[in-house]
């Protein structure tokens, strides 16, 4: 058994007997909905499914515009084993590739992040230009009507929404990520404008459990008065003013106005967007299957979730700033200020990371209660209903 493994019957069950389980979960009432079976989040059937069935199909977000702003600026990101490689082009425009040589298939690329005028391969040094195009390929001419406009990188399909970088890995055409959340937009963020947050900070973490306990945990705030008692709960949202939002094929939210107007968690008074009560509303949503987004008018916190095996995940995240309220920061201020803020993260994440281990470690039990849902916990049954209509076979 590995490290992180947790010994669990779960492990053993097979698909067909956990699609069932998640189908009868899914058709239930949310007045009558349960948590998600433990078995989908145990099961090693379903783990190979759904890296199939949803990470291989739906759109990832592998994070945000402004981190690679200049040309040559990379991000390597690794989605179901899949290695991509994120380039800002000559254009503007940005690409992505799969971080593969097109010969023997090496990885090009191992920094997480950089900038560069060309890719080389360490094996042969192929080398390729920002736009995955093959331009040198050294003693290739000695193999006849080889063809280095044929060998190129393999180009990933790539999107923007709102600031944020998705790539999608299906061979098939899919329906944009801009089509896809346009009521998300237009009703919801839109009105923040997070694509002009300027991002200051992006971090990995990785954690011993299952990929969609981090979702579960991220789409309810009701634990935040009892578990972020350092952090997140000393914005003084109460839980009767959480609004749960509507059901939707792609994404999940929720969504409260704290009680102060002023300070940490609203608006600055140079921002003439936020009108209201969104002057201090603070939106969590869940970009189906595993972007996570916090969004405040002083603040966004956003987390790409991938699987790496049943009980450990990859988390990457990171925080983006409004343009006013970093105006605001002295030069002189601003590294102890992104110093403190980066304590502050941490310290959430570290509230979070005992509960999400925890939640694993609980539901690999075979014998458990029922379980049930509280009203501002209307997003995890939506999450359910999503991963059972990816999943259905």
């Amino acid at each position: 058994m590995l490290k992180n493994e947790r010994l669990s019957i779960h492990k053993g069950s097979s698909l067909k007997s956990v699609l069932t389980e998640l189908e009868t979960a899914a058709m239930l009432s949310f007045e009558d909905s349960v948590p998600i079976p433990a078995a989908v989040n145990h099961s090693k059937e379903f783990f190979t499914h759904e890296l199939k069935s949803i990470f291989l199909k739906e759109w990832i977000c592998v994070g945000r515009e402004d981190e690679i702003s200049n040309e040559g600026d990379f991000l390597t990101h690794e989605v179901a084993g899949v290695s991509i490689l994120i380039v800002r082009q000559t254009n503007g425009s940005i690409s992505s590739f799969i971080n593969a040589c097109a010969h023997r298939f090496a990885r090009l690329v191992q920094e997480k992040s950089g900038n560069t005028k060309r890719f080389i391969c360490p094996y042969h040094a192929w080398t390729y230009n920002i736009g995955g195009e093959l331009i040198r390929a050294p003693y290739m001419e000695m193999k006849n009507c080889f063809d280095k406009k044929t060998n190129g990188l393999h180009l990933v399909n790539t999107e923007i929404w709102e600031g944020f970088v998705y790539i999608n890995l299906a061979k098939e055409k899919q329906k944009s990520v801009s089509s896809r959340l346009k009521f998300l937009k237009d009703e919801v963020v839109g009105r923040y404008d997070m694509a002009s947050y300027k991002t200051v900070m992006r971090k990995t973490m990785t954690w011993d459990a299952n990929w969609k306990n981090l979702i579960e945990n991220f789409t309810e705030s009701y634990h935040v008065p009892i578990a972020h008692k350092k952090t997140f709960a000393l914005h003084k949202k109460p839980l009767e003013v959480y609004y749960c939002g509507e059901d939707n094929d792609h994404f999940c939210y929720h969504r409260a106005a704290q009680e102060a107007d002023t300070g940490s968690g609203a608006a600055h008074p140079k921002n003439n967007r936020l009108k209201g009560e969104w002057r201090r509303m603070m939106v969590d949503c869940c970009v189906f299957p595993c972007q996570l987004i916090t969004l405040m008018p002083d603040f966004l916190w956003y987390i790409t979730v991938l699987p790496l095996d049943i009980g450990r995940f990859e988390a990457t995240w990171g925080v983006a700033i409004p343009l006013e309220v970093l105006a605001d920061i002295p030069s002189s201020e601003y590294e102890n200020w992104l110093s403190e803020l980066s304590d502050y993260m941490d310290t959430a994440n570290d509230e979070d990371k005992i509960l999400v281990q925890a939640l694993n470690q609980g539901s690999a039990s075979t014998i458990l209660p029922k379980g049930t849902l509280h009203p501002i916990e209307k997003n995890l049954w939506q999450f359910t209903k999503y991963l059972h209509k990816m999943c259905r076979i």
